[in-house]
């Protein structure tokens, strides 16, 4: 493994039903460690898409033994996906259904308060959302002079 790779960190989450663990995202996937830090192991998000390369990943607020990732295949690439762990990483799927990502997807929101809500943005100023846990996605304009999404809120 590639030491340089892992000092590019993208994103950390912890969740508070695995005290201790703590995740990373970075260019050369997710990352696991169940002592603080201390030791890491690939979380292996190659084994369900051929995108690996990541930006962000959060514990879903509505239950903490789920996660959700941004996966990219560059970090100025020409594709992106969002994928959904319901069991804390030993498995995944994607989770944005009929979207065309045409760059890297850069950060994902889900809403604190609205469990079926979810949105995310890609680094070419596309933005997506479902508002039925999934089932369906919405593309959202921006302005054609944004680019370069780097965060995103959703309430």
């Amino acid at each position: 493994m590639h030491t340089e790779g892992m000092m590019d960190l993208h994103s950390v989450t912890i969740s508070p039903t695995h005290p201790g663990t703590v995740i990373l995202a970075n260019r050369l996937g997710l990352f696991i460690s169940h002592d603080k830090g201390d030791h890491w192991e690939e979380m292996g998000i190659g084994k369900f898409s051929d995108l690996t390369y990541c930006r962000d990943v959060q514990v879903f607020p509505h239950n903490p033994e789920t996660l959700l990732a941004a996966f990219s295949d560059s970090s100025r690439g020409g594709a992106g996906s969002l994928y959904r762990s319901d069991d804390f990483g030993k498995s995944w799927k994607r989770f944005d259904h009929d979207v065309s990502m045409d760059s890297t997807l850069m950060i994902l929101g889900a809403s604190p308060q609205t469990p079926d809500r979810v949105y995310c943005a890609a680094r070419k100023g596309q933005v997506f959302g479902t508002e039925d846990g999934g089932k369906t996605w919405k593309e959202f304009g921006v302005p054609p002079f944004v680019k370069d999404l780097y965060a995103l809120a959703c309430v």
